[in-house]
């Protein structure tokens, strides 16, 4: 039997149990090899015990996320099956002579291999932790999942318009036509939809040039536009981008630069789509709770400069400097659930009950499993950190937090990083049930909270930046 290959079939898309499944791997692949070379008794018996210790260690680590998944209790009734079973394995071998079956070794690899790839990326998947292996097939399955990506051929030339329409539809996109500008206006009023427009410069009626100008002028979702031209039309490009056009193409046209061009258009207007979602879903959120609009662009800030701070000071961490942009930007989304709160106990300007404060914490779930919804049909990333963001920001270093009591770096860096901008926001500013603290008490909670409620190296960071943070508040205040 052959060692077991990691490769990213069994991701999960968090980094934590990913290395703990690959440890899984390791120790199974020793058990392996210490059959084939006939290792002693002991050593194997020391394999299968590390086997049984980690594997119930793992799960524990798996279990407290999977405390939200309406099948909790089923995958926990998963592992303790395993458990029971590597148990008996293991008092078995200790009465035997020395000879672990090719059976016994067979059951294990076999479970380890369809645990991982079918219960646990599933489980992942379904609570919004899940990586495709590249862009390519991320695009290929939302087509094929949701409503084709409509695109609007514009062309006065029939063989032009077949010859645009063969490659699009082999790509999988629904295709509109039309003979010049006037048509397509019209095509666009009546398909509100359409995101991509490839069209010629020169046609009768209305040409190109005009058509685009008026598609800047009127639209209300943004079209990315591509103009066809021939070879020697470079003045004409370059009033065609100057009139808003946003890419080229020269004739003839070739199916995979065609294809290239609108694969990098839709990067484009899944940023611009994803903006529009971020921000109009975070002021439900915050015109429920009555914070200001400045709380957004406050914790917006807070969370990028602590962001490029750990990108440079602690790169361990993981955090680049792209990623600390995307942070930020959906950074406003953290505390969306609280649209699903009651306004008696949002509003509330006394202390919480025990009994409300525990459904105010539901919160992070309402959040969490909103976007995460639209994680699973739109496989964004920034879906996927806010996400994290709004289930896990009130999730403790010490793994006294909620919902899911993770700890250290067990909890997602984005919400580790969020949770200590939103506290700082919350300590300085007037909220219904407290009047605004000044800089230095904010900063002495926070100092107090170092390793138990906030990740040390943020922490750090929060002192290392101080004086912006000062800076920012005040420049922000409400």
């Amino acid at each position: 039997m052959g060692n077991l290959q990691w490769s990213n079939l069994y991701s999960v898309g968090i980094k934590l149990i990913d290395q703990q499944h690959k440890r899984l791997f390791a120790i199974m692949n020793e058990l392996v090899e210490a059959r084939e070379n006939r290792l002693r008794k002991e050593k194997i018996e020391k394999i299968l015990a590390d086997i049984l210790d980690y594997t119930q260690y793992h799960f524990s680590s798996e279990e407290k996320f999977f405390k939200i998944h309406p099948d909790y209790e089923k995958h926990c009734k998963i592992h303790k099956g395993f458990v029971q079973k590597a148990v008996e394995i293991s008092e078995s071998y200790r009465r035997s002579r020395g000879d672990i079956s090719e059976e016994i070794l067979d059951f294990l690899v076999k479970w380890l291999k369809s645990h991982v790839l079918h219960t646990d990326v599933i489980f992942f998947r379904e609570l919004g932790y899940f990586r495709y292996e590249n862009e390519e097939e991320s695009v290929k399955e939302t087509g094929e999942r949701g409503s084709r990506i409509k695109v609007l051929i514009v062309d006065d030339t029939a063989d032009q318009r077949m010859l645009l329409r063969m490659i699009l539809e082999r790509e999988n996109y629904d295709v509109l036509e039309a003979e010049n500008g006037i048509d397509a206006l019209q095509i666009c009023d009546r398909h509100s939809d359409i995101r991509f427009m490839v069209t010629d410069l020169q046609m009768p009626g209305m040409d190109g040039f005009e058509l685009i100008r008026k598609i800047r002028e009127e639209q209300i979702h943004y079209m990315y536009i591509i103009v066809v031209t021939v070879i020697d039309e470079k003045a004409s490009v370059i009033e065609a981008l100057s009139k808003g056009a946003n890419d080229f193409l020269t004739k003839p046209v070739l199916p995979e630069e065609l294809t290239l061009r609108l694969q990098g258009g839709l990067q484009l207007l899944r940023l611009e789509t994803q903006d529009e979602l971020i921000f109009s879903m975070a002021k439900l959120a915050d015109y429920r709770s009555e914070e200001t609009g400045l709380h957004l662009d406050r914790v917006r800030e807070y969370t990028l400069i602590l962001g490029h701070y750990l990108s440079v000071h602690h790169p361990e961490m993981g955090v680049t400097a792209p990623l600390a942009n995307e942070i930020s930007r959906v950074s406003p989304l953290h505390d969306i659930g609280k649209v699903g709160i009651a306004d008696n106990i949002l509003k509330k300007p006394g202390k919480y009950t025990p009994e409300e404060y525990e459904i105010m914490k539901d919160h992070t779930k309402i959040g969490g499993n909103l976007i995460s919804d639209i994680y699973m049909k739109t496989n964004s990333v920034a879906m996927r950190l806010a996400f994290e963001i709004a289930m896990y920001h009130h999730e403790h270093w010490d793994g006294n937090g909620y919902p899911a009591g993770l700890a250290g770096n067990g909890i997602p860096v984005a919400a580790r990083i969020m949770a200590l901008a939103d506290v700082y926001d919350a300590l300085t500013t007037e909220r219904v049930y407290k009047k605004a603290f000044e800089h230095e008490k904010a900063k002495a909670i926070i100092l107090e909270g170092k390793g138990r409620h906030f990740d040390p190296r943020i922490v750090d960071g929060f002192l290392a930046l101080e004086e912006k943070f000062i800076e920012l508040k005040n420049l922000l205040r409400d």
